[in-house]
């Protein structure tokens, strides 16, 4: 399947910041906000589906990955996010910008004046 990296957006209906990415060939938006194990079920319930914020590649950049029930059960290796769903009430959209690539620093900066 085709998967495309997530990039940080806002919903173009109520604002709020969203990771839009491409997980297994669907187009997906999911909330930017990590949740707990308890915030999770909460979703679950709410008929919400969760993926796994897994970085790979270089330079590492963050690809979710539906959370199906072995994931679930598995111990957790990455942040895990909610599918996005607006808030009920009025909406005050803010105007579009362009979404921001990210990426995903790994091991320590290199100092200019290396130590040897």
């Amino acid at each position: 399947m085709i998967d495309i990296p997530a990039v940080l957006d806002h919903c173009p209906r109520c604002g709020g910041q969203i990771l839009v990415a491409v997980s297994d060939g669907l187009p997906t938006r999911a909330d930017a906000t990590p949740l707990t194990p308890q915030a999770e079920l909460a979703a679950l319930l709410d008929d919400r589906l969760t993926y796994d914020v897994q970085p790979l590649g270089l330079p590492r950049r963050p690809y979710l990955h539906h959370r199906n029930s072995w994931r679930i059960q598995a111990p957790r290796k990455w942040p895990v996010v909610g599918s996005h769903r607006c808030p009920p009430g009025p909406h005050f959209p803010r105007p579009q910008t362009k979404p921001v690539d990210l990426i995903i620093p790994i091991g320590h900066p290199i100092p200019d004046q290396p130590p040897f």
